[in-house]
């Protein structure tokens, strides 16, 4: 396959595409909106562990700890692509818009999500400040 004419496959394996997991939502056509995060989590890395799972593919990092978040919040802010944190209860499930989760931002970016459970997209809009 020719991947210097672009697309997705094309990005990918020119390490300029990544997909980060955070959460479950299906698995093998099953919903599983209806189980509590701490579940869909165990199965998500799960998946990355069975399947040895490795770049473009990446594991979001998940903690319960007060001092590790604070410390990632700190020293992530440089990341591309990393806008700040989520928090989601253990035993949330899964509510579509209204999750009951808080975003904590380290930087202003505007995002539109669209699509289904089936056929999910995101798409990710920035916006330039004094400095361009």
């Amino acid at each position: 396959m020719d991947h210097s004419s672009g697309g997705l496959p094309g990005l990918a394996s020119a390490g300029q595409l990544s997909t980060v997991g955070a959460d479950l939502l299906q698995l093998d056509g099953q919903e599983l909106l209806a189980r509590r995060y701490v579940e869909r989590r165990a199965q998500l890395e799960g998946l990355f562990a069975e399947r040895a799972l490795t770049a473009p593919w990446t594991l979001c990092p998940m903690t319960t700890g007060l001092a590790k978040a604070r410390e990632w919040l700190e020293s992530w802010t440089g990341v591309s692509g990393v806008k700040g944190l989520v928090i989601k209860p253990l035993t949330s499930r899964y509510l579509g818009r209204c999750r009951g989760w808080t975003k904590i931002r380290r930087r202003g970016t505007t995002e539109a999500i669209t699509g289904t459970l089936t056929r999910p997209l995101l798409l990710g809009l920035g916006r330039h400040d004094a400095a361009g």
